[in-house]
């Protein structure tokens, strides 16, 4: 691995032929790399092609930083030395977090989540993803409030998940400025002329999206309502 990470300590129970095999693949994987002139050492090698061959990525591409980091503004811009905190591993110098970080964004594959705390606690006050794509979690939710293309008059599954306002211009990956659109929805309203924004409303309120077509047409879709639990508990129930 390069030498300025943080080195994580790698193990896995095998059977003892498979692990003496996965070893001695390893082994002359590097041994190959050495004889033609690899400057690194052998152990340096085998840890590189256990990543490679576990991840599919190569040891040299920069790690996408999508891991839960979270870092102090002043650690991250300022040159500050308060800890880094990586999810599911623990506290990490402020100074390898800034090379993460910095690492990543050369090669475009960043994705920086600010978190939000109070001052005077710490407490966790909010989140926010600024990732291109939904998350996994996010689009199910987007899915489950929308059931089907949210495009007025289409009732087509839901095959995108399309930011209302668009990513380029500076739109949020959140389930407010998120809609479930079919394929052709979706690639019809990047044409010329179309144009969408979430509708504010208040707490409790449905979602809803106003759409504007190339001939100044203006329509609304609101999401459809999720079944209510009965008010009344049935005497049936109540007498058992």
């Amino acid at each position: 691995m390069f030498l300025h990470r943080w080195v994580i300590g790698f193990g896995a129970l095998l059977p003892v032929a498979q692990g003496v095999a996965v070893y001695a693949a390893l082994g002359v994987g590097a041994d190959s790399a050495l004889a033609a002139g690899d400057a690194r050492t052998r152990s340096q090698i085998m840890a590189d092609l256990l990543v490679e061959r576990v991840t599919g990525t190569s040891a040299r591409t920069p790690t996408p930083v999508t891991v839960n980091l979270v870092v102090s503004d002043r650690a991250l811009l300022a040159g500050g030395t308060e800890p880094a905190c990586v999810q599911g591993y623990g506290p990490i110098p402020a100074e390898l977090a800034r090379t993460w970080v910095s690492e990543a964004d050369v090669a475009g594959t960043a994705t920086l989540r600010r978190v939000y705390a109070r001052p005077e606690t710490g407490a966790l006050t909010a989140v926010e993803s600024r990732a291109r794509h939904f998350p996994k979690g996010l689009a199910q939710l987007i899915d489950l409030r929308d059931r089907e293309c949210r495009t007025p008059w289409c009732d087509a599954p839901i095959r995108h998940h399309d930011h209302i306002r668009p990513h380029a211009q500076g739109g949020s990956t959140a389930a407010e400025n998120g809609a479930g659109l079919c394929a052709a929805c979706n690639y019809a309203k990047e044409g010329v002329g179309w144009s969408a924004r979430t509708v504010p409303r208040s707490v409790g309120q449905r979602h809803v999206i106003e759409f504007c077509t190339p001939t100044r047409h203006r329509c609304r879709s609101t999401a459809p309502p999720l079944p209510r639990p009965n008010s009344v508990v049935p005497e049936s129930i109540v007498g058992e």
